[in-house]
């Protein structure tokens, strides 16, 4: 039976709103709620640069899953 981990990342973006549906230009916040480590973020690529390195993963699958499964043991909560 294979160890299960659970890891927490706290993302937090800024979004230029220039009332696209789109916006282009963002910049935002990354921490590892664990160890507290943080980065400043200004594309995609280093939000999954800093999760890999944290997870400790050497390599990712060039295909993501669009799709994610709820944690069973979690609430959804209305952010509203």
């Amino acid at each position: 039976m294979s160890a299960r981990r659970i890891e927490s990342f706290l993302l937090r973006l800024v979004v230029q709103d220039d009332g696209s549906a789109n916006p282009e230009h963002w910049r935002g916040r990354i921490q590892h709620v664990t160890t507290g480590n943080e980065q400043q973020i200004e594309q995609l690529q280093d939000v999954v640069a800093f999760i890999t390195l944290h997870l400790g993963v050497m390599e990712i699958s060039p295909t993501v899953p669009t799709t994610t499964h709820a944690d069973s043991s979690s609430t959804p909560r209305n952010v509203s």
